[in-house]
């Protein structure tokens, strides 16, 4: 663990416009958690999969069974009749069939002469169902079948984007976060390097009353106060502009943006020893199951059930139909009863089909071409998590490393700035070596606040990028 305090002499900001009343430390885990309850984008991202949800829920539609029924009175004319109709139809996913089952019953004014009206029954009415089935197109796979498969593979794609926004708000989360403590921490230095010349100020113009020291000291002092008090200027605008960055992440129960006060600035920066990155360890599931590979991979399925929709719907349409009715009831004592009772089974088959089928070969190579470039994508974003979960292990042993050599160089830096002003005390030294020391200290401070809030950002993307969880 490496540690950074805090100068206890610093004095704090003043608040920026919104602040929170808790004035606890502000932790890294409770922005991720303001992130993942909060943040509008994971709202947005969560509406999107609740849509898809719904299509999928509309396209399952296709399959509900469906009820119709008419009823009509025929007069006028030399015959009367009385009819109605009632029936129950369930599309099927097996071959793209069809069943139903009805009930009708159709009889005359005078029950004593038949109509000779194909829909006359029995007293009884007539029972019947039957199967449509489509034998060449249509059968291995349908619009409503498709679009069904299609709106399945596009809710999983949207699950896995709600799952890229929440893995790349993370990241983004951590990055203000980390750049709110560092650029508080560099106020802090700066503000430690005004206290300093501040305080020499005053030891100077003591010793020019005691004739130790001439005029032109105080004035060279004077413009290391002014410098400094510029950069102090400019290192408070940094730590406001980071608090305004950090207040997207960061909200109340409500949703509503909070601006972090200065108060809940950290007391020391840490870092963490974690094990070290192995990307070849992580590749293949990384490849495998991150959400954003997930999803690429999700929409390519989605297309794929359109190219097969199309290369279907080049065939021919030709269905088969078989049908069982009875009539029930009392006969009527006429010649039409022995065209009524018993089963009747019926079967019957239909073709028909365009002659050109330019708009299916049309439909067809578009879905073609839409699949081909999102094969093309797909192969691009595996490249791109290849090339990221590499140079997010080259990162982050590059920022361990960077902080290591900084720890060193801020108590080499220390120790100078410490011995110069030693001997400035005893007149060994001059104001420009003291000066000269003392900012190479605070930059040496500066420079591992930097290096640790770079490897802490680096850190959390190398866990975002390597979280990949099959499914």
């Amino acid at each position: 663990m490496i540690r950074l305090a805090r100068w206890a002499l610093l004095i704090g900001l003043a608040a920026p416009s919104v602040v929170q009343a808790d004035s606890s430390p502000l932790r890294i885990d409770e922005v991720m958690q303001s992130v993942t309850a909060h943040d509008p984008r994971i709202r947005k991202a969560v509406e999107g999969l609740r849509r898809a949800e719904g299509n999928t829920m509309e396209a399952r539609g296709a399959f509900d069974p469906r009820l119709g029924g008419d009823a009509a009175l025929t007069t006028g004319a030399y015959y009367d009749l009385r009819q109605a109709d009632a029936e129950l139809r369930q599309a099927t996913t097996l071959w793209g069939s069809e069943i139903y089952a009805g009930y009708r019953v159709g009889r005359g004014i005078n029950q004593r002469w038949p109509t000779y009206l194909d829909n006359q029954t029995l007293s009884g009415g007539e029972v019947r169902a039957g199967i449509e089935i489509p034998i060449w197109r249509n059968g291995l796979i349908d619009e409503p079948r498709a679009k069904r498969a299609r709106a399945l593979e596009l809710q999983e794609a949207a699950r896995r984007g709600v799952d890229t926004t929440a893995l790349d708000l993370e990241q983004a989360a951590a990055g203000a976060y980390w750049k709110w403590v560092s650029a508080g921490q560099i106020l802090e230095v700066t503000k430690a390097l005004l206290i300093l010349a501040e305080e020499r100020d005053a030891q100077l113009r003591r010793r020019l009353v005691a004739g130790s020291i001439a005029e032109f000291d105080i004035t060279d002092n004077e413009r290391i106060l002014l410098e400094r008090r510029a950069l102090l200027v400019t290192a408070q605008r940094a730590f406001e502009q980071a608090a305004f960055e950090l207040s997207l992440f960061l909200r109340d129960t409500q949703g509503r943006s909070i601006v972090p006060a200065p108060e809940r600035l950290p007391d020391d920066l840490g870092l963490e020893d974690d094990p070290e990155p192995a990307e070849d360890e992580v590749m293949d599931r990384v490849l495998a199951c991150h959400p954003e590979a997930e999803r690429a991979r999700a929409e390519l399925r989605a297309l794929d059930v359109d190219v097969r929709l199309t290369r279907n719907q080049l065939a021919p349409e030709l269905e088969a139909a078989f049908e069982y009715s009875r009539d029930l009831g009392q006969l009527t004592g006429t010649d039409f009863d022995f065209t009524l009772p018993g089963n009747v089974f019926e079967a019957g088959i239909q073709l028909s089909m365009p002659l050109l089928f330019r708009d299916e070969r049309g439909r067809a190579s578009a879905a073609r071409a839409r699949v081909a470039a999102q094969q093309a994508e797909v192969r691009f974003v595996e490249d791109r998590l290849r090339a990221r979960v590499r140079d997010a292990a080259s990162a982050v042993r590059a920022a361990r490393e960077r902080v290591r050599l900084n720890t060193g160089l801020v108590e080499t830096a220390a120790q100078l700035s410490d011995g110069e002003r030693r001997r400035f005390d005893v007149g060994s030294s001059n104001l420009i070596f003291v000066n000269l020391r003392e900012q190479q200290a605070a930059l040496a401070r500066v420079r591992l606040i930097e290096a640790i809030a770079v490897a802490e950002i680096e850190r959390v993307r190398w866990e975002t990028t390597t979280r990949a969880r099959c499914r």
